[in-house]
């Protein structure tokens, strides 16, 4: 499922310079296997049967993952964590249609639960129902990862200012409840006021002293302001409390990779794959460590890594645009990024990338066309440069000289 930004902008730093360079975010397969095949050997408890699943999309078996989990699910109906995991297997794999079916099943069978919802709100933002995706994603408030989304599909409806008062509100006539202040906070990164954002974490913490969401929050907050070591210091707290969370896991890397400490990061960024290898974000930050060695070829392999398990993963799509586009690759970064776009729309970040792509082809109107677009961005850093680029393209205008 699209979760809060785990893996942080570095990117845009480059974009800031015009140089783009990628930024750290966050296969074979036996085809129509028999019953026979799959379960031989296959665990049948339920635990057992993830991890076994999780093995087989480390190794690139996706399909089998998927394969496997359906038979076993179709002998163990109760099982609402496997059955949920199916759902996010087929999210990953771009089957739309088989997730919905089988989050919505889980819901007739079991009731509403916060997670399922929260599923279903992500498969319906992908298909673009928009109404219905903000209905189940607001079904499972507070504290779920469902606020980033809302945010954006506010923001397409045009109603995003009402959104963060109602927030604010929420905190406000809940304030001793660490759940609605974690939302504000959320709500605050993703709109980039990264101060009221650690403020409002904070407040939850005094109610939620060993809260892991909270922490990932701050440190995601502090992160953005440049306390590189502070925020480093919230996600080790985040692991203190629960040491295999992938999300503060794949942060603390990021924050190393702050400091140079590369070494550190890569150690991290593995150990947070192997626990969640559907998880596209730590293969993204791979990549960008194969980036910054030069390695731009071991980059991409990555980052289609990434996107084999986290087709709606923009940070992907972005640092795979730049690659394809740093070594002149125009037609391969045209697809990767218009595909980007239609995955995630209103992504300004892409749109810059894209229009810089057509602008050394010498296509200067649909160059301009997509930088359009990215001044409407929600960061301010990415509106600014696609100003920049703009006066850039566009020849100044002069003057008639005096006359008396």
């Amino acid at each position: 499922m699209r979760t809060a930004t785990l893996s942080l902008g570095l990117a845009l730093a480059g974009l800031l310079a015009l140089a783009a360079p990628p930024v750290p975010a966050v296969a074979g397969f036996v085809v129509n296997p028999t019953s026979d095949q799959i379960s031989h050997g296959f665990p049948a408890d339920p635990k057992a049967a993830v991890r076994a699943a999780r093995a087989l999309v480390a190794a690139g078996h996706l399909k089998r993952a998927i394969a496997a989990l359906k038979l076993y699910t179709a002998e163990h109906p109760r099982e609402i964590g496997v059955r949920r995991f199916l759902g996010d297997l087929y999210y990953r794999a771009g089957d739309l249609r088989s997730a919905r079916q089988t989050y919505l099943a889980i819901v007739t069978d079991f009731g509403g639960d916060s997670e399922t919802y929260n599923r279903l709100g992500s498969v319906y933002a992908s298909e673009n129902h928009i109404n219905r995706a903000i209905a189940y994603f607001e079904k499972s408030l507070p504290a779920a990862d469902s606020v980033i989304d809302l945010v954006s599909l506010y923001r397409r409806k045009g109603e995003l200012p009402d959104f963060i008062a109602y927030a604010r509100a929420q905190a406000a006539s809940h304030p001793g409840d660490y759940a609605f202040q974690v939302d504000l906070g959320q709500v605050y990164e993703a709109v980039k006021l990264s101060v009221q954002s650690e403020r409002a974490f904070r407040r939850a913490l005094a109610l939620a002293p060993n809260d892991v969401g909270a922490f990932n929050g701050l440190g995601l907050a502090l992160l953005d302001q440049g306390h590189v070591k502070a925020a480093r210091l919230n996600f080790q707290r985040c692991l203190s409390e629960r040491p295999e969370n992938y999300k503060c896991t794949n942060n603390l890397a990021v924050a190393d990779l702050d400091l140079g400490r590369v070494t550190e990061a890569e150690r991290l960024l593995k150990a947070a794959h192997a626990r969640r290898p559907e998880f596209p974000e730590a293969l993204v930050n791979l990549g960008y460590i194969r980036d910054e060695r030069g390695d731009w070829r071991g980059a991409v392999h990555r980052y289609l890594q990434a996107l084999a398990v986290g087709p709606f993963w923009r940070d992907a799509y972005l640092n795979l645009g730049i690659d394809y586009e740093r070594h002149h690759l125009y037609a391969l970064a045209e697809s990767v990024l218009l595909k980007g776009i239609a995955a995630i729309p209103y992504d300004g970040a892409m749109h810059v990338v894209l229009g810089q792509t057509y602008a050394d082809q010498g296509k200067t109107k649909l160059a301009l066309a997509q930088y359009a677009y990215a001044t409407h961005a929600l960061d301010p850093r990415v509106r600014e440069v696609a100003k920049n680029l703009i006066a850039a393209l566009t020849p100044a205008t002069t003057t008639s000289p005096h006359r008396r």
